[in-house]
C-alpha cells in the first residue's frame, strides 16, 4: 500500500468514526425528546392491543360492551332517556335516524289495521280481543296523525357502549344499564357474535351495520322524544345572578341574572307555600345575598320574622303601631318623580310642583277611603279641595329638595279645615261630617299614628316594618299598607337617581311576607298592584310570598282579579308545597298546566324543595343552605347538625385557603359585571 492509499484509508475510516459518533449522538436526542412526550393519549387513541370477545372487546385496558335497543316504550315520553344519561360510570348513547317511504307506511298501517279488524270478528277469545283492540288503536293513531300532516315517518337505531378498566366492573355496568331499561320498559339485547359490528356501529362514524337487527318504525312525534332537549336548566351565571338553590334533577346552580332585562321581563317574583316547607328561610336566604350584593332592600314583615337578621346587618327596624312614636306622614311628598299614569298634563318647571301635589292628593283619596269605606265621591271631592288648601304655601317651592318634613301639611291640618268647614260652610261640612268625627280618631285618638312629621331615614341599606302589633288593630292596617307602600314607592322611584350615581347597577327590592294580610283592604290592593306593574320601569322589583293562596286567588281589585293579575305579572313563581285544594285552584284559576311530578312534588310538601317556573323555563330545585346562611337563617337546625353555639360566628379563615392574590381581586371588586 503505498503512502497515498494509507492516508486515503485513514480518512475514510475517521469519517465513518465520525459518521457513527453522530448517529448515537442522534439516537441521545430523540431519546431525551422521547422521555419528555407523554405518549399516554396517543396510546390512547391508537391501543397496543385490540381483542374481539363474544360478548365484549378489549381494547387499550379497557373491556367495552355494546347494547343494542330492540324494543320501545308503547308511549312517548319526553326525554326518557335521561336516567342513563345521568348514571355514572363511562356510558356513550349513540342514535341513528332515518327517513322512510311515508306512502309505504301508510299502506302498512292501512293494511295493518283492515287485517286487524278482520281477525277481531274472528275471535271469541277476550284476551285476544283486547290485543287486536290495542294495535287497532295504534294504528289509527298513526294514520290519523300521517293524513293529518302533523307527524312523518322514520326509522330509529339506538345502541349504548359501556366501558370499564375491569370484567367484573363492565359487567356490574350492564347489570345496572339493564335494570334501567326493564324500568323504563324498553328491552336491549347484547349482540353476541356481532360484538365487532356493534362496537363500530356505536362509535360517531355514521357505520350503522346492524341495522335488520335494531331498527324500529316510529313516527316523528314519538321520535321527537329521544332528544335530550328538555332538561330545563336555569343557570345564568354572572357578577349579577342570584343562586336560588340547585336543580334537583341535574344538581346544577339555578341561578338568574334579575338585571339582564334581554331575559328578565322584570324582577318580580310570586312565592306560594303552606307554613313549614321553607319558604321564610328561602326569603331570609335571598335576603342575605342581596345584602352582600349591596342592594336597597325594603321588607314588609307581618309577624316579625326578619328584625334579627335585618339587625344583626345594620338594617334599620321601624315598629308600627297604634303606640309607636313612628310616624310616616301621608301629606308628605318624598319624591319629585311624577309617574306616567297619574299625571297627564305636560310638565315644565313651573308647574311640576302642582303636578306633584296633585298626584299626592290621587293617592290621598284611596287614603281616606280606607279611613272611610263608605266614601261617597261627593265627600271626596270636598275633602280633596280642603287638602289642596293646605299646600298652598309649598305651591311657591321650586325645588323638593329645599323642602322639610315639617313644610308639610299633617292630619291635624285637615282635621282643623274641617272644623272651620262647621263653621263656615254648615251645607259642605254636614256632607262630610261623619268623616269629620272618624277622623278625630286618627288625629287625637287611638289611631294616631299617622298624625304628625316624618321621623324615619330610609337612607339605610336595609329597611323592615315590623307590623305585628297591627294585626289586632283591624281598623288602622289596611290604613297604615297604603301609607308604607304610598312611602316606599316613592322612595323607589329616585331609582333614576341612584342610577346616574351608579352607572345603572343600583335596584331596590320590596319583600312582602305574608300577602294575603295586604288584600284585606280594596284600595291598598289597588294601589300596591299599581306599583307592583312599573317596578320594573325604576329597576326594582317586589318579592311577594303566601301561606293562604286560597285567600289570594279571591282577592279582587278595581278592574279584577288582583290573585291573578300579581302572579301573572311575576316573571318568576316559586311553588312550594302546597295542598290538594291549593294545587287545584292554581291550575283552574290560573291556567298553570303542571306535569303530573310537579303536582306530585307540590302535594309533597318536602321542606326545602320547590317548583320554580321562570318565564317559559321550570325546574324543581333544592334550596340548600350554607353553614353561615344556617347559622343566620335558623340558629336551632345550626345547632343540632354542627353542635355549635349559632350566636358565635365560625373562623371559617382556617376552613378555606385565600390566596394574597384573590384576596387582592375581592377588595378590588366593584360589582361590576365584565
Amino acid at each position: 500500500m503505498t503512502k497515498l492509499e494509507g492516508e486515503k484509508m485513514k480518512l475514510l475510516l475517521g469519517k465513518k468514526k465520525q459518521e457513527k459518533k453522530l448517529v448515537i449522538e442522534e439516537q441521545v436526542k430523540k431519546d431525551e425528546i422521547s422521555n419528555l412526550i407523554d405518549i399516554t393519549p396517543i396510546e390512547a387513541i391508537y391501543p397496543f392491543v385490540y381483542k374481539e370477545n363474544n360478548d365484549c372487546v378489549e381494547m387499550g385496558g379497557n373491556y367495552i360492551k355494546v347494547i343494542a335497543f330492540t324494543s320501545y316504550p308503547s308511549e312517548q315520553k319526553g326525554n326518557w332517556l335521561s336516567d342513563l344519561k345521568r348514571m355514572k360510570g363511562n356510558i356513550t348513547i349513540s342514535q341513528y335516524i332515518e327517513p322512510t317511504d311515508a306512502s309505504i307506511m301508510l299502506n302498512h298501517y292501512n293494511s295493518s289495521y283492515k287485517n286487524k279488524e278482520a281477525e277481531l270478528m274472528k275471535t271469541h277469545d277476550p284476551q285476544q280481543k283486547i290485543k287486536l283492540r290495542n294495535e287497532m288503536k295504534s294504528s289509527a293513531y298513526q294514520l290519523e296523525e300521517a293524513l293529518n300532516n302533523k307527524s312523518g315517518f322514520v326509522y330509529i337505531y339506538t345502541y349504548i357502549l359501556i366501558q370499564a378498566q375491569s370484567k367484573e366492573h363492565l359487567e356490574m355496568l350492564d347489570e345496572k344499564i339493564q335494570r334501567t331499561l326493564m324500568k323504563l320498559h324498553i328491552k336491549g339485547i347484547v349482540p353476541y357474535y356481532q360484538m365487532n359490528n356493534a362496537y363500530w356501529s356505536a362509535l360517531p362514524l355514521k357505520q350503522n351495520l346492524l341495522k335488520e337487527y335494531t331498527y324500529q318504525m316510529s313516527n316523528t312525534t314519538a321520535a321527537s322524544s329521544f332528544f335530550p332537549f328538555d332538561d330545563a336548566e336555569i343557570c345564568d351565571l354572572s357578577p349579577q345572578s342570584q343562586v336560588e338553590g340547585v336543580n334537583k334533577i341535574t344538581n346544577s346552580l339555578v341561578a338568574i341574572n334579575y338585571l339582564n332585562d334581554k331575559k328578565t321581563l322584570n324582577q318580580n317574583m310570586f312565592l306560594i307555600g303552606t307554613s313549614g316547607v321553607g319558604k321564610t328561610t328561602y326569603l331570609k336566604r335571598k335576603i342575605i345575598n342581596l345584602i352582600a350584593q349591596g342592594k336597597k332592600i325594603y321588607i314588609i314583615d307581618p309577624e316579625n320574622e326578619y328584625t334579627k337578621i335585618v339587625e344583626y346587618f345594620g338594617g334599620t327596624v321601624i315598629h308600627l303601631s297604634s303606640v309607636s312614636e313612628t310616624i310616616i306622614n301621608p301629606f308628605e311628598i318624598y319624591s319629585d318623580e311624577l309617574t306616567d299614569d297619574e299625571i297627564l298634563n305636560s310638565v315644565t318647571k313651573e308647574n311640576k310642583i302642582k303636578n306633584l301635589i296633585k298626584q299626592k292628593c290621587q293617592r290621598l283619596k284611596g287614603f281616606f277611603k280606607v279611613i272611610k269605606s263608605d266614601m261617597t265621591q261627593v265627600e271626596s271631592s270636598i275633602i280633596e279641595s280642603l287638602v289642596l288648601k293646605l299646600y298652598v304655601k309649598l305651591e311657591k317651592s321650586e325645588d323638593l329638595k329645599n323642602v322639610t318634613h315639617e313644610d308639610f301639611p299633617i292630619l291635624e291640618d285637615l282635621y282643623k279645615s274641617c272644623e272651620e268647614l262647621k263653621i263656615n260652610n254648615v251645607e259642605k261640612f254636614s256632607v262630610i261630617k261623619d268623616f269629620y268625627f272618624i277622623l278625630e280618631s286618627y288625629v287625637y285618638g287611638s289611631n294616631s299614628l299617622f298624625n304628625g312629621y316624618t321621623n324615619i331615614d330610609l337612607s339605610n341599606q336595609t329597611v323592615s316594618f315590623d307590623l305585628s302589633a297591627l294585626q289586632t288593630e283591624k281598623e288602622v292596617q289596611g290604613a297604615c299598607y297604603l301609607n308604607i307602600f304610598s312611602y316606599l314607592w316613592d322612595d323607589i322611584t329616585k331609582v333614576k337617581i341612584h342610577n346616574s350615581q351608579s352607572d345603572g347597577n343600583y335596584s331596590a327590592y320590596m319583600f312582602i311576607d305574608e300577602f294575603h294580610f295586604l288584600l284585606k283592604n280594596q284600595e291598598s290592593c289597588d294601589f300596591f298592584f299599581q306599583a307592583y306593574k312599573r317596578f320594573r320601569k325604576y329597576n326594582a322589583g317586589a318579592i311577594a310570598a303566601t301561606q293562604q293562596i286560597n285567600d289570594v286567588l279571591k282577592a279582587n281589585y278595581s278592574d279584577g282579579d288582583l290573585g291573578t293579575a300579581v302572579v301573572e305579572n311575576s316573571y318568576t313563581k316559586v311553588f312550594f308545597g302546597i295542598d290538594n285544594k291549593g294545587v287545584d285552584d292554581l291550575i283552574e284559576k290560573l291556567k298553570l298546566n303542571f306535569s303530573k311530578p310537579e303536582i306530585s312534588l307540590l302535594r309533597a310538601k318536602r321542606q326545602g324543595e320547590a317548583l320554580i317556573i321562570y318565564g317559559t323555563k321550570r325546574v324543581f330545585m333544592k334550596i340548600e343552605l350554607t353553614k353561615e346562611e344556617l347559622r343566620l337563617c335558623n340558629p336551632k337546625r345550626y345547632t343540632e347538625k354542627y353542635k355549635a353555639d349559632a350566636n358565635i360566628q365560625p373562623d371559617y379563615e382556617k376552613d378555606l385557603y385565600i390566596s394574597p392574590l384573590e384576596i387582592e381581586e375581592i377588595n378590588n371588586y366593584d360589582g361590576r359585571e365584565q
